[in-house]
């Protein structure tokens, strides 16, 4: 008995399929041999780019879409049928690796929670000039991977139908449509534009400074540290505030109840999306322990979030803003648009424009310390790296003439090597298994020749081009100067060139539903990174316990919402 687990299903989805009737099954040897792109790169005397010669092959050259064997409600996810790689949490991104190298450059699959239809189609591309033609697809009311967190949009839409504050606007932000144009520009609004992101700039340096000093005390919880430190910096850029909670000294408990909740809850966001009974039971009103640990966790760290806005704009009516970065904050800013709105269309409720606060404030935990985890991870696994960071940053401390990070300190010229680490390790483990999920709304598109109807889900998978060693000498090699001026210059022309274009830089998706934070949150990485390797050399603990690692593959991890590891125990060692 196959029993019907799906939202496609319970909603009454269209499927261009018959009933039942799975996908032609495919032999995966045939599929690896004979339908994947052969790439005829060969590495040469330069060790990060590939070959050149007069006619180098494109991805684009020779493609062909293979549709990976589906069944009715579950996809592709069986793989003793599909031949796709078993579905773990704990192996990301070998899945998303060995699923490329069976299936090719472009292949349509079945994924529960994220695909369409009764069978859950998504294609899958790794050619990111191809998904820019999705992208153009898109329309003005777009798709957006938050419409794939099922449990959020179902938690919005509980409180929206009970009236509870913030129902609507979380509702409105996690849909699609007009709803979700109104409070999506009222949440960028002061935060996305590169000057309003800047603008936060010295309240992040101050913040990262402040939790810098606690690392030590976190040695055997970098996970902890960097979630703390994460809320740390965003709480200087929503309030203009600096509770220092990462310093291990704060009596302010409820900030480490808010980090820990907001994590267990959006860590539990993809096994809930993936499991085809959870959203079953919740249809017929069934709560699942995992649902309930989900909202229970995520109801926490919004009731604390709304705690801390609610006092602010209490201070805010009394006149009680203390100085210039309380001023500046997100969340007077915010604020001041909210109630000079009051009485136009669009307008948004006090309480509306409180959520939108709250969104961010839980967000940005998860994001940013999974990028700063994995980031420290790499520089105690490398510390020739780390040391050559160190230099940089130093030199532009002193050219700084005050001894400390400012704003100066990360402009584009000042942060080449800074720079270059941070995309070493968005190739390598990026923070997301893929960063850019996308609908052609508008019309059907044309895929390496063939034609995708109107509506369907498309999937850039931007990191297995960059593992694959026909492509990447030595891919598991953590070497930042892979990205400088003249390896991307060098790799013009050649089949690795697709490195370098945009889709491929950052884990903040693309388009008109592009993270609202992505600059703050980049700008919160580059700062904490700096500020660690600034105050100590980083190394991995002699506990005699676990033997240490010895390259990132040694790094256990799990996938909730981020990719998040289990960074060993350090040791830290003053430098000034």
């Amino acid at each position: 008995m196959i029993v019907v687990s799906t939202r496609q299903r319970l909603f009454g989805s269209q499927t261009r399929r018959a009933f039942f009737v799975p996908a032609a099954r495919l032999d995966s040897q045939t599929i690896a041999s004979s339908l994947r792109l052969k790439s005829s790169i060969e590495a040469t005397k330069c060790p990060h780019h590939a070959g050149q010669n007069n006619d180098p092959v494109k991805i684009a050259d020779s493609v062909k879409l293979v549709n990976v064997p589906k069944l009715p409600f579950v996809g592709s996810i069986i793989s003793q049928h599909s031949g796709m790689s078993k579905w773990d949490f704990t192996t990301s991104y070998d899945n998303w690796y060995e699923n490329h190298k069976n299936f090719g450059h472009f292949y349509s699959t079945g994924l529960p929670g994220i695909g369409k239809g009764l069978y859950h189609e998504v294609y899958v591309l790794t050619d990111p000039n191809e998904m820019m033609k999705v992208l153009r697809k898109e329309g003005p009311l777009p798709f957006g991977p938050l419409e794939l967190q099922w449990p959020i949009t179902e938690y919005y839409k509980d409180r929206k139908e009970a009236g509870a504050p913030g129902g609507s606007a979380g509702s409105g932000l996690f849909s699609t449509g007009i709803e979700w144009q109104k409070y999506r520009r009222f949440i960028q609004s002061d935060l996305l534009h590169p000057a309003a992101a800047k603008g936060y700039l010295s309240g992040i340096i101050k913040a990262s400074e402040i939790a810098s000093a606690g690392a030590p005390k976190h040695a055997k919880n970098i996970a902890e540290y960097m979630a703390h430190s994460s809320f740390d910096m965003f709480a200087s850029v929503a309030f203009g505030q600096f509770p220092g909670i990462a310093t291990g000294e704060s009596d302010q408990e409820e900030y480490n109840i808010f980090c820990k909740s907001g994590l267990r809850g959006l860590g539990l966001l993809l096994p809930l999306i993936t499991d085809p009974m959870e959203m079953v039971q919740r249809k017929i009103g069934i709560k699942s322990k995992l649902w309930s640990e989900f909202e229970e966790n995520f109801s926490t760290a919004r009731e604390i979030a709304h705690e801390k806005v609610k006092l602010f704009r209490t201070r805010k009516a009394n006149d009680q803003i203390k100085d210039e970065f309380e001023e500046m904050s997100y969340a007077n800013l915010s604020i001041d648009r909210q109630i000079s709105s009051v009485g136009q269309e669009d307008a948004l409720t006090e309480d509306e424009a409180a959520e939108m606060i709250v969104i961010g404030l839980v967000a940005s935990v998860d994001t940013t310390s999974s990028l700063l985890n994995w980031t420290l991870t790499h520089l105690v696994l490398n510390p020739d790296v780390q040391e050559e960071l160190h230099k940089e940053i130093s030199k532009n401390v002193a050219n700084s003439g005050v001894g400390a990070l400012t704003g100066d300190c990360f402009g584009k010229s000042n942060t080449v090597y800074l720079d270059a680490v941070l995309r070493e390790n968005h190739r390598m483990t990026s923070v997301f298994s893929f960063n850019v999920n996308k609908q052609n709304i508008m019309d059907d598109v044309e895929i390496h020749g063939q034609t995708i109807p109107k509506g369907s889900v498309f999937v850039l998978d931007s990191r297995s081009i960059g593992m694959d060693p026909s492509v990447v000498k030595d891919p598991d090699v953590f070497d930042p100067t892979r990205w400088f001026k003249d390896e991307v210059e060098a790799r013009r022309g050649t089949p690795a060139e697709v490195l370098d274009h945009p889709l491929y830089r950052e884990p903040f998706s693309a388009g008109a539903r592009k993270c609202p934070g992505s600059r703050v949150a980049s700008y919160e990485a580059k700062v904490m990174l700096s500020q660690l390797v600034l105050d100590w050399k980083i190394s991995i603990a002699d506990n005699n316990k676990d033997p240490k690692p010895k390259s990132w593959r040694d790094i256990k991890y799990f996938q909730g919402l981020t990719i998040q590891p289990e960074v060993p125990e350090l040791s830290f060692e003053r430098r000034r």
